[in-house]
């Protein structure tokens, strides 16, 4: 009996051994480490749960998809030109095909937003980088801006969406 009880934890071992390898391979693959990003030239980190966290520096996020639109804001004069990675897009990088639950924003200062699954569209919002053509410095709301394009929609011109309108962008935490 002894001999059974080893042959089963000498095969449970390999094959946790095995899965393990398995998940670390997938996480080197899409670039994820399991703790918090240190390079400096990293501003932004996903968090996906289980300790994992994805960095990505600004010229990963110039390698996604981007999108640019104009728009107004309450906190800027006159319109500008926002360029950047939708919140779609960099969760479908990731591996999220699907949006459940919501993404918490968070910011340099401390400031903190839920943005809600059914908000997350291939319209809205923005996690901008760009301003006219230009990077943002932290002073200037940068170096991410959660951004909507206020002036498209009347429904994102309302007080829970501008709540939800996170500058100086250091981290997005994905719930389910």
């Amino acid at each position: 009996m002894r001999f059974g009880l080893h042959a089963y934890t000498l095969k449970r071992g390999i094959m946790f051994q095995f899965l393990a390898l398995v998940l670390t391979l997938n996480i080197w693959q899409l670039g994820i480490s399991g703790a918090k990003a240190t390079d400096p030239d990293i501003v932004l980190e996903v968090q996906l749960g289980e300790g994992a966290v994805i960095g990505f520096t600004i010229d990963d996020l110039r390698a996604l998809p981007l999108t640019e639109f104009e728009t107004s804001t309450v906190w800027t004069q006159g319109a500008d030109t926002y360029t950047g990675v939708l919140l779609l897009d960099l969760l479908y990088h990731i591996g999220h095909t699907t949006v459940r639950g919501a993404v918490m924003v968070r910011a340099l200062d401390g400031y903190s937003a839920q943005v809600e699954a059914d908000l997350i569209t291939a319209e809205a919002p923005l996690l901008s980088f760009l301003r006219n053509g230009t990077p943002m410095s932290v002073r200037d709301q940068g170096p991410i801006w959660l951004i909507f394009p206020y002036d498209n929609n009347p429904a994102f011109r309302t007080e829970s969406i501008y709540a939800k309108s996170v500058w100086q962008v250091r981290s997005l935490e994905v719930q389910h």
